[in-house]
Parts: C-alpha cells; sequence; structure tokens
C-alpha cells in the first residue's frame, strides 16, 4: 500500500472506536500536523484465536459474518474521523482496517511497511496494576516501532474515573 513516488512524511494515527482514540486524532490536529504530511488512520479489527473460536463452536460463516460487521462499522468509523479532519482541512488521508491478533504488532508493521515517520495513538487508560499484568498497547507500540511514537493520554479526571 506504500505509495512509490510520494515523498511526505507519512504519519499513522492507531484508531478504534473509543474516545480516547478520537482524542489522540485531535492533539495530532492541535500540536503535530503540517501541511505536507500525510495520514494513514490505521484500525486494527482484533481476531478471536482460532482456538477460542472453535472452543465457541464459531463456523467459518459466523466468522465472516463477525468480520463483514467490523468492516461497516470500520467504515463508520473512517467517515467520521475524516470528517473531523476536514474540520481543520486535512485531506490527505488513508483508512486501512487491518485484522489481528495483536494490535500493537499490527501497527508496528503496517509502519514499517508504508515507511512511517510517527505513530500517534491514544491509551486506553488502564490503571499501573492492569497495565503490569497485561501489557498495553501503547507500551508494546513505544518499544518495538522502528519510528518515534506519540502516546496521548487521558484526562486526569477521566482516569480516576475508569480506574473506579
Amino acid at each position: 500500500m506504500a505509495q512509490k513516488g510520494n515523498t511526505n512524511p507519512l504519519i499513522i494515527i492507531g484508531v478504534d472506536h473509543s474516545k480516547l482514540a478520537e482524542e489522540a486524532l485531535k492533539y495530532y490536529i492541535k500540536h503535530i500536523h503540517r501541511k505536507n504530511y500525510r495520514i494513514l488512520l490505521v484500525h486494527v479489527i482484533e481476531l478471536p484465536d482460532m482456538t477460542h473460536a472453535r472452543q465457541a463452536y464459531l463456523s467459518p460463516y459466523a466468522l465472516s459474518e463477525l468480520w463483514n460487521e467490523e468492516l461497516v462499522k470500520s467504515k463508520t468509523l473512517e467517515e467520521k474521523l475524516i470528517a473531523i479532519l476536514a474540520e481543520s482541512d486535512i485531506t490527505d488521508v488513508k483508512m486501512r482496517a487491518e485484522g489481528g491478533l495483536k494490535p500493537g504488532q499490527v501497527l508496528c508493521s503496517v509502519a514499517v511497511e508504508e515507511k512511517a515517520v510517527m505513530i500517534v495513538m491514544g491509551t486506553r487508560g488502564m490503571g499501573k496494576l492492569r497495565r503490569t499484568i497485561l501489557g498495553s498497547v501503547s507500551d508494546f507500540v513505544v518499544h518495538h516501532a522502528a519510528c518515534p511514537v506519540v502516546v496521548c493520554r487521558q484526562a486526569k479526571e477521566e482516569e480516576s474515573e475508569m480506574e473506579n
């Protein structure tokens, strides 16, 4: 998907349906964006582990239906985020929906494949204990990406609400 001949810097913005992803996009618009930047919104659709899918007796047809539903949701997300970017006259935007078990790995591979110069993403706002036990997508990306990563934290008042 990498564009040949276009040397303008490509920024990947990791997106999902969360308010935190939308806030990261707005942070990018306000603090990072330059007129010559290209944007690739990457939405990772988390696929069920096939071991769990078999245990839940999901047929290939059911999995296909789930995938199609996620693609429709991803298209709706794309329209919403592109509208937010258009309000700031940002139009060199593409969206890529990718399936994967590990969103962090997908973001890092897309960044390498597309030769991105930066990844911007939000956090899920997990507490310190949960993040230590479970890990987080943003932690993974910060430690494994081949380019700089900007992680946009949630506001403090929202953080305390999520931990309760």
